[in-house]
Parts: structure tokens; C-alpha cells; sequence
């Protein structure tokens, strides 16, 4: 929603299901959510995996209690059924794979943290056969070009120089076999982890309003609060210094991210460049 708000209409107020609140107002709240889910990442003895799985909560209650929409509005809010017909459970099957058997590893292994991420990927599948099912794959590929242009290009040439630097070879195999793995593990995980909470729940209609003139302030609005939100798991760097990275890199990865989502009204594309672009950075990150 724009940071100026219009009068209320009753078509505002079937987005919400409530009337909508200031845009200050919305604006806190986002605020709010991710400064209690940053509070809970420095206080509570939780690693990185833990602090992504206290959002599939915290997402959850924000989207039924605070913004008063179905939860499969996450996902494609235009959407008013959930579909499952063949194609989509053969979407879901294809999905659920590899994240299956990650989690049955974890489980027998008893790393139950790290077990729970592979079962919010398995979870995942599903709510991304939805979202796929609801929009087209062709359009979630053209919604992911962009955020993966700009997004895998600045990884893969980063990490490309820091290899040359550090004069560690880097195998174009292993590249290649990291980037599908991740992309395969990432893609579903979305759908519970980091990306439904930042792409949907602040920016589409709790934060941006359709139709409104500021687009760009409430994407990098969003934005910003997404790369502060790294902070509790983020180490290396003095505190402002870590912040200011953050901050940079997560507008610049963001703002597409966020404009991929109002395009389709669908998580798929988003999720899918955000998979893409973790994927390559850990695939060009091997052997640093």
C-alpha cells in the first residue's frame, strides 16, 4: 500500500477484511512483526534454521489475527479454492522429493532443528503445486528473469572473484550440481520460510496498496526491514557495519522481488528467483 493512504473503500476493505487501517499504522505493524521475530532471534538460544522456523508462527498469526486473510492468501490471494487436481499433485510429488528425503536423514539422525527445516520444505511442496496450479509456470518464470538476473549475476560474479583471489579452483560440475540441489531444497521452503514472510505478508497488501503512487518506497521499504532482519544470525562484521551490508544487498535483491510478486499476485515467481539466487551463491561460495 502506498504511504498515503485514500479514503476507505469497500473494495479496500474486501482486501483486508476489515477496514484498512492508516498507512502508519500498517506500516508499524510490519515494523512490529519483524522487530519481535529479530527480539526472539537474540534472545532465545536458537540457531539460523531455528530463527527461519519461528516465522512460519509468527507469519501465521500476523496473517489470521492481524490482517484478517485465509492463509492460502499467502500463497496466490486471487485465488478462492484451494486446487488439487492431477497436475497439481504430480507438482507437489515432483516438489516433495528431495526435501523428503533430506528430512528422513535428519530424523533418523535426530538433528530435530534441522529435520524441521526439511519438513517446512515437505510442507512446502504442497503450498507451491498450489501456487503453480493457481498461476501458470511460464509465468512464474518470467516473474523470476529479473530478480535472477540481477540477483545470480552479482553472486556468481562476486564469488567468482573472490576464487580468483583466493586461487581456489572452482569445478563448473560442482557449480552446476549445487545449484539444482539448492534450488530443489529452496524453492518449496519459501513457501513457509523468509519469502512468504517478506514478500506477501508486508509488502503486497499490508504495506503497498494496489493502484497506489509510491510502489518503490514501500518495496524498499520492505526490503530494508528484510535485510535487518538477517542481523540476529549475521556475524563477521561490527553491528552498524553488518547492517549497513544488509541493508544494501537486500534492497538491491529485494525491490525486484517484491515488484515479481505485485506483477503475478503469486509466490511462485518470487520464490522460485529467491531459490535461484541462494542456489548460485551457495554453488559459487564452494571451496572459500
Amino acid at each position: 500500500m502506498s504511504l498515503h493512504s485514500p479514503r476507505t473503500t469497500p473494495a479496500a476493505r474486501g482486501r483486508t477484511g476489515r477496514l484498512d487501517s492508516s498507512p502508519r499504522r500498517r506500516s508499524a505493524e510490519a515494523i512490529a512483526f519483524v522487530a519481535l521475530w529479530m527480539a526472539a532471534g537474540y534472545l532465545l538460544p536458537i540457531d539460523s534454521n531455528g530463527y527461519l522456523l519461528l516465522g512460519i508462527p509468527l507469519t501465521m498469526v500476523f496473517q489470521l489475527f492481524v490482517r484478517r486473510r485465509p492463509l492460502r492468501e499467502l500463497f496466490a490471494p486471487a485465488t478462492s479454492t484451494v486446487r488439487w487436481d492431477g497436475r497439481a499433485l504430480a507438482m507437489a510429488a515432483a516438489l516433495v522429493l528431495l526435501p523428503a528425503v533430506y528430512a528422513v536423514r535428519a530424523v533418523a539422525s535426530q538433528d530435530w532443528v534441522v529435520a524441521g527445516w526439511y519438513l517446512a520444505a515437505v510442507v512446502g511442496a504442497g503450498c507451491a503445486a498450489f501456487a503453480l496450479r493457481a498461476g501458470t509456470v511460464l509465468g512464474a518464470l518470467r516473474s523470476a528473469a529479473l530478480p535472477i538476473a540481477i540477483g545470480a549475476t552479482g553472486f556468481a560474479l562476486v564469488y567468482s572473484a573472490m576464487h580468483v583471489v583466493a586461487g581456489v579452483p572452482l569445478s563448473a560440475a560442482a557449480v552446476v550440481a549445487a545449484v539444482v540441489k539448492y534450488t530443489a531444497l529452496y524453492f518449496p521452503a519459501s513457501f513457509l520460510l523468509e519469502e512468504v514472510s517478506f514478500r506477501e505478508r508486508s509488502t503486497h497488501v499490508h504495506v503497498h496498496e494496489d493502484g497506489g503512487q509510491r510502489g518503490w518506497r514501500s518495496a524498499v521499504f520492505v526490503s530494508v526491514l528484510w535485510g535487518l532482519w538477517h542481523l540476529p544470525v549475521s556475524h563477521g562484521l561490527p553491528l552498524p557495519l553488518q547492517a549497513i551490508e544488509l541493508v544494501a544487498v537486500h534492497v538491491l535483491l529485494g525491490v525486484p522481488l517484491s515488484f515479481a510478486w505485485r506483477r503475478t499476485r503469486n509466490l511462485a515467481g518470487p520464490a522460485l528467483a529467491h531459490a535461484v539466487n541462494d542456489a548460485v551463491r551457495n554453488g559459487f561460495m564452494l571451496g572459500l
